[in-house]
Parts: C-alpha cells; sequence; structure tokens
C-alpha cells in the first residue's frame, strides 16, 4: 500500500496534481489540515480515498481533529497537531500515541518536514506543500505499508 502524505495546502494544489503525476500506483492520500477543501476537491479529482482532518486555519469545519486508521495492520492517528504543541515538543503527542496504541502518528501544522522516533512510536510530518517555513522547498511524504506490517517512509522535496 502507497500512502501520499500532505498537509497545510492553505488552497494551493498545484504541488499535489504535479505529485499525483509522477508517482505511480498512490493507494490512498491524507491530508492533515489546512485547507480541508482541498481535501474535498482531490477527492472528486482523483479518484483515490482520500482521509482528512481539519486544522487550525479550518473554520467551522465538522470534521473530527483526529482519526484513527488501521491499514495492512498498522495502526495510524491522524492530527493536524495544533492541540498537540508540535511547534514546541513532541513528547505530548507521543504519549497520546502511546495511550491510543498506534504504531504512526501523522501531523502537520510546523509546516517543516520530520521523521522522528519517540517511545517506539514513528512520528511523520510531512511539512508544507504550499508554504514550507524551514527555508527549504514544499515537501510531503511517502508511506508504504507491506503485508507484514513493515513500513517505509520518504519525505520528498518538489
Amino acid at each position: 500500500m502507497k500512502i501520499l502524505i500532505i498537509s497545510d495546502t492553505h488552497g494551493n494544489l498545484s504541488n499535489v496534481t504535479k505529485i499525483l503525476k509522477s508517482i505511480k500506483n498512490v493507494n490512498r492520500i491524507i491530508h492533515l489540515g489546512d485547507n480541508e477543501k482541498d481535501a474535498e476537491e482531490l477527492d472528486v479529482l482523483y479518484n483515490i480515498p482520500i482521509d482528512y482532518v481539519p486544522g487550525n486555519c479550518d473554520f467551522n469545519s465538522y470534521a473530527p481533529s483526529e482519526k484513527i486508521l488501521t491499514l495492512n495492520g498498522v495502526r495510524i492517528l491522524i492530527t493536524h497537531g495544533h492541540y498537540y504543541n508540535v511547534k514546541w515538543e513532541y513528547d505530548t503527542i507521543a504519549k497520546t500515541a502511546q495511550d491510543k496504541k498506534v504504531d504512526i502518528v501523522l501531523f502537520g501544522h510546523t509546516h517543516v518536514a520530520l521523521q522522528k522516533n519517540i517511545k517506539e512510536i514513528t512520528l511523520i510530518n510531512p511539512g508544507s506543500i504550499s508554504l514550507p517555513r524551514d527555508g527549504k522547498r514544499p515537501s510531503f511524504a511517502v508511506l508504504e505499508i507491506d503485508a507484514d506490517k513493515k513500513i517505509h517512509i520518504t519525505i520528498k522535496k518538489i
């Protein structure tokens, strides 16, 4: 299973369109907030299942602020991250992940890509696909999960 992970599109899907043309066999898209309407538009444009959560800029959203997905036997918490202080520390979100018994946490909000292991939890932030804050190019992540629950994560710059 190949999953495209994006966050913080903020109304600009041009880079997502480029990615989807270049990456073959994407089975699922996960959008981690900050423009929920972008996720809804992707759902209409592409015949790829999409999961999304709202971000701090998605005002008046009725979508849940986090979800737990089980994909190929791997439990994944998806959230934007702003409720977990991810701009300052990762212990809070890692502790929540432990409590919820997930293997991976996907979050955005910081606009800076990250892959880190804390307390046997893999944290992944794909960065922002449209407005990076780390002085680097826009970024996204690809998560591959095989039938034996082995995961492979790649963070890519555009």
